[in-house]
């Protein structure tokens, strides 16, 4: 029922996702991967192949950094699908926003953001749940985060993944969510049962904000996009994620791209963000910080 496409680099990974998804999917599956060591192939190229291989009527992409803990989580999405012949892609994180100010999937806000999964870190297992009704099997969304994105094959077969733009590994997943969504309903689903075997927050270095910045000057005069017409504040926007990548390891002047393509100057609400984004990671800021929160604890 269930065919999964896995984009591979990490094989030892890749057992540990296979052992876990045969003990909980529920519904007959294939597999499907990629071997991406050495073969510079991009993600959308990579789930497209893989894409055009499935047997089975749904197509699960998904990280091979990943295990599940809920068993018959398959079973309860077919259902899903089965029930809503509009319900082309779900996934377990997304928003009902997507800003035109340039940022991930993520706005910062409850009131928006829908996901349910764990981080299970290096050093710390952290549990991330914001459903606002947990009777509620699917929530509408119009943008997915890319660690979990299962869809209909026939809806793949008519919107697949943006090989011809996207080439590395960033904004696959929204740009597609997004244009699925034009068409079809897309949702975040419950009980899935996910655990990321990573840090929490991801990578947002040079590499993310470049992929970031080629993305919204595509969509510019597209977005926002929201579920309902929602309206979001684009000024929070942007303060969320100057906040957020003031620490990643970004070259400078990629960082001023952000702030000049963004058109985060022109805001003077935002010019303390603006000068934690350029100086917080060049001054190792975060350590300062450490160390007077330790001092403020111990005493």
């Amino acid at each position: 029922m269930i065919s999964l496409v896995v984009c591979s680099i990490r094989p030892e990974q890749l057992v540990r996702l296979k052992e876990s998804v045969a003990n909980t999917i529920g519904v007959p599956h294939e597999w499907i991967v990629i071997d991406n060591r050495g073969s510079g192939k991009g993600i959308c190229q990579a789930y497209n192949e893989g894409a055009a291989k499935a047997l089975f009527p749904f197509i699960l992409f998904v990280h091979e950094d990943v295990t599940f803990d809920q068993p018959g989580w398959g079973e309860k999405a077919i259902t899903y699908f089965t029930n809503d012949a509009e319900l082309g892609l779900v996934g377990v994180a997304g928003s009902t926003v997507k800003s035109r100010s340039f940022s991930g999937w993520y706005t910062g806000d409850a009131r928006y953001d829908r996901y349910q999964l764990r981080h299970a870190g290096p050093s710390q297992v952290e549990d991330l749940d914001q459903l606002p009704d947990q009777s509620t099997a699917v929530f509408p969304v119009v943008c997915l985060d890319g660690v979990f994105m299962l869809m209909r094959k026939s809806v793949w077969e008519l919107i697949p993944f943006n090989a011809q733009t996207i080439k590395g590994f960033h904004f696959y997943d929204i740009d597609l969510s997004l244009r699925v969504a034009q068409r079809f309903k897309v949702g975040v689903m419950s009980s899935v049962g996910l655990v990321h075997h990573t840090a929490a927050g991801g990578d947002y270095g040079t590499r993310w904000i470049q992929e970031a910045i080629d993305f919204h000057r595509r969509w510019q005069g597209q977005l926002p996009r929201s579920v309902g017409g929602t309206r979001i504040s684009e000024l929070a926007v942007k303060r969320i994620w100057l906040d957020r990548l003031k620490d990643q390891s970004i070259d400078f002047c990629d960082r001023l791209r952000w702030v000049v393509y963004d058109q985060s100057w022109r805001r003077p609400a935002l010019l303390y963000s603006i000068l934690k984004f350029f100086l917080y990671h060049p001054l190792r800021l975060r350590y300062i910080h450490r160390y007077f929160r330790k001092s403020m604890t111990a005493a």
